[in-house]
C-alpha cells in the first residue's frame, strides 16, 4: 500500500472537515478542504460545471501530493458522476467515504448561518436546499456524526484507522551501487512471500569507485519497482548494526541464494558487465545517460 487518499463527502455541516482534521492530524496526513485549498482553487462559480472543475482539479492536486505523503480531502461534492470522476483521477486504493449526518441535523447545528440564508433565498444553489445532493453510491463507507453514543470525533477518527495501517516491513540495507540482478533476487524473494521491502540506501558519497548519488540509486530503484510494493529509502551510511533485544523483529542473512546470483558483482556491473542489470534498470541508465545503449 503506498500513501492513501481519503476523500470524505455530505452536506454542508455534517461534520466532514472535524472529522478530516482530527484524523489528518492522528495518521500524519495533509489536509485539503476549503480553508487549505483556497489560495490555490478560487472558486466563484457555483454552476454545476464550475463544482465538478473546481473539484476535478482538486483531485488531481490530492493524486500529486499523495506520491509523498497521505492526503485528506473534506468536499461536499454533491453530484454522483462527478465522484466517480474523482476516483478515475485519484490513486486505485483512494476511498471515499460518505459522512452521512442527515439534514435536519446539519440544518439545526448551521454554525455560519448558510442554511439560515439558503433558505430565505440569500444564497442560491446551496447544496441540500435549492441544489440537489445525490445519493452517493460510489462511497466505499459511511460514517454518521449526528452526536450519537459512540460518535465523538476522536471516535469518528477511529473508523478510518484501518485504512493506515501497514503492515511490516523488510529492510534491506545497502550501498546499491547500482541495482542489479543479485540485488533484484533478493527483493523478489520477500515480494514473492508478500512481503512490503524497505530498500535502505546508504547514503555514501559518490566516488571514482562508486560514481552514483544516493539520489540516482534512489530513482533506480523506484523506477524499477514502480507499482511494487517496494520503496527506496536514503537513509544515513552505517559502521554496524548495533540491538539490544530484538524485539518485534528478527535479523536475518539470506543463505540459499543460488551461486551464479551470489558471483554477480556490482563492481563487475560499474566496469561495464551489462549482463547482469536487468532491462528496466538498463532502461533507466539510459535515460539519464549513465550508460549510452552501446
Amino acid at each position: 500500500m503506498g500513501n492513501r487518499v481519503v476523500w470524505l463527502v455530505g452536506l454542508s455541516g455534517a461534520g466532514k472537515t472535524t472529522i478530516a482534521e482530527a484524523a489528518a492530524k492522528r495518521y500524519g496526513a495533509e489536509l485539503l478542504d476549503g480553508d487549505t485549498i483556497r489560495d490555490f482553487f478560487s472558486n466563484h462559480d457555483f454552476s454545476r460545471e464550475g463544482r465538478e472543475r473546481h473539484l476535478l482539479g482538486i483531485a488531481r492536486m490530492a493524486a500529486m501530493i499523495s506520491k509523498h505523503t497521505h492526503v485528506m480531502c473534506s468536499f461536499i461534492t454533491p453530484y454522483e458522476d462527478v465522484r466517480e470522476k474523482i476516483l478515475d483521477i485519484l490513486p486505485e486504493d483512494a476511498v471515499m467515504v460518505h459522512v452521512s449526518t442527515p439534514l435536519e441535523i446539519c440544518e439545526e447545528r448551521d454554525v455560519k448561518g448558510l442554511y439560515a440564508k439558503a433558505r430565505s433565498g440569500e444564497i442560491t444553489n446551496f447544496t441540500g436546499i435549492s441544489d440537489p445532493f445525490d445519493e452517493p453510491k460510489c462511497v466505499h463507507m459511511n460514517l454518521n456524526s449526528s452526536g450519537g453514543a459512540g460518535q465523538s470525533v476522536d471516535e469518528l477518527a477511529d473508523e478510518l484507522a484501518h485504512l493506515f495501517q501497514r503492515p511490516k516491513a523488510v529492510l534491506l540495507p545497502g550501498r546499491w551501487q547500482p541495482l542489479h540482478v543479485g540485488h533484484e533476487w533478493l527483493i523478489q524473494r520477500e515480494l514473492d512471500q508478500g512481503k512490503r521491502v524497505v530498500v535502505g540506501i546508504r547514503d555514501t558519497p559518490a566516488s571514482d569507485e562508486d560514481p552514483y548519488s544516493a539520489d540516482v540509486r534512489k530513482r533506480m530503484i523506484e523506477h524499477r519497482y514502480e507499482g511494487e510494493n517496494v520503496e527506496a529509502w536514503v537513509m544515513p551510511d552505517i559502521e554496524a548494526v548495533s540491538f539490544g533485544r530484538k524485539v518485534g523483529y528478527e535479523v536475518r542473512e539470506a543463505d540459499d541464494i543460488p551461486s551464479e546470483v551470489f558471483e554477480v558483482s556490482a563492481t563487475g556491473v560499474r566496469g561495464g558487465n551489462r549482463a547482469n542489470v536487468s532491462a528496466k534498470v538498463m532502461e533507466f541508465m539510459i535515460e539519464e545517460g549513465i550508460w549510452d545503449g552501446e
